[in-house]
């Protein structure tokens, strides 16, 4: 009986450390994501720069995507080059983001 509490009690502890590691140590949560929408809002007057759009799902849902924009962002309005400052709410763009466990960052933002 001791035995047995002992090994149970060692099954959770291990599954207990395991529960706790942090997420910033599985490289599977760093994903590259792609999205279209409307831009509802960009903010350049603070660091983190940001911008977030409004997406229609395939089922109509909506999803609001808010990302970081940081300055090697690649930004492109008719395959020219563009500024965050230039970009206008209720514009149409593609957003391409990388998921990390500190939140999204926009790597690329395609405006149509």
């Amino acid at each position: 009986m001791r035995r047995s509490a002992c090994i149970m009690m060692l099954v959770l502890a291990c599954g207990w450390v395991n529960t706790t590691t942090p997420i910033a140590s599985h490289s599977a949560n760093k994903a590259e994501r792609t999205v279209k929408g409307t831009i509802v809002g960009i903010n350049t007057a603070v660091d983190p720069r940001t911008i977030v759009v409004n997406v229609v799902l395939p089922n109509k849902e909506e999803l609001i995507v808010g990302a970081r924009v940081p300055e090697d962002s690649r930004i492109v309005r008719g395959g020219q080059a563009a500024r965050l400052d230039d970009v206008k709410v209720g514009e149409t763009a593609t957003i391409t983001y990388l998921r990390t466990a500190d939140g999204l960052i926009a790597r690329s933002i395609h405006l149509r």
